[in-house]
Formats: structure tokens, C-alpha cells, sequence
């Protein structure tokens, strides 16, 4: 069953789409629910596995590197005078 969800945004536009019950998707037209194949679930799974692995391999220095931007940029909004 599809519902029709409207979202409006800083302007006042509206936006309406569908969305899907769970296991169901957009046809490519974006006017009716169909199911989800085995085959799209499949594929979708190995694709989270392999995001997992490629996440770790880039392993601590990519930690150290973000807290350091993260750092930065806290000094920098204090200096701006920004809250956090």
C-alpha cells in the first residue's frame, strides 16, 4: 500500500512522492509500488558487506585525520564566536 507524503520546504514549496510498504519500491516511473526481487535483495546485501570492509580498510588514520578537522573547525567557530 502506498502513501502519498507531501514535504514542504524553507520556501513553502511542496513536494509530494510516494512511499512504498516495507519490501516494495518505486516502479521507474515513481507511480506504483512493486516488490523487491531476491536478486536486488541479494545484491543489496553483498554491497553493505563489501561498504563494511572497505570502511575498515581505511583503518585509524582516517579516525585521526576527522578528529583533527573536527577540531579545526571548532576552533574555528569559537573564534567566530559561535556556539557549539
Amino acid at each position: 500500500m502506498a502513501r502519498l507524503i507531501t514535504k514542504v520546504n524553507s520556501r513553502g514549496e511542496k513536494r509530494r512522492r510516494l512511499k512504498c510498504a516495507k519490501g516494495m519500491k518505486l516502479n521507474a516511473n515513481g507511480t506504483a509500488c512493486v516488490p523487491i526481487t531476491g536478486s536486488e535483495k541479494s545484491n543489496k546485501r553483498l554491497a553493505a558487506r563489501q561498504m563494511v570492509r572497505t570502511k575498515r580498510a581505511e583503518g585509524q588514520g582516517l579516525k585521526i585525520r576527522t578528529k583533527r578537522k573536527f577540531l579545526k573547525a571548532l576552533k574555528k567557530r569559537k573564534a567566530l564566536g559561535f556556539k557549539r
